[in-house]
């Protein structure tokens, strides 16, 4: 568990999956979150960026809380 924002959330765990069918877009990311990406794949040996967004991706989805005001 961390502390982020204030709130305690889960450890946030990356494996590596079986190949999956996807369907390619377009998106922009701010420079530094994409250098963030590719330095913790490297230093993890993760299969690729795109992996690595899609699990959080993943993980933000099944973790979302919103607030209404």
């Amino acid at each position: 568990m961390k502390i982020y924002g204030g709130d305690i959330v889960p450890d946030f765990i990356v494996r590596k999956r079986p190949r999956k069918e996807y369907v390619q877009m377009t998106c922009r990311l701010e420079v530094d979150l994409l250098e963030e990406l590719r330095t913790i794949v490297a230093q993890n040996g993760l299969s690729s960026v795109n992996d690595l967004i899609n699990d959080s991706i993943k993980f933000a989805l099944d973790n979302i809380e919103i607030k209404e005001d």
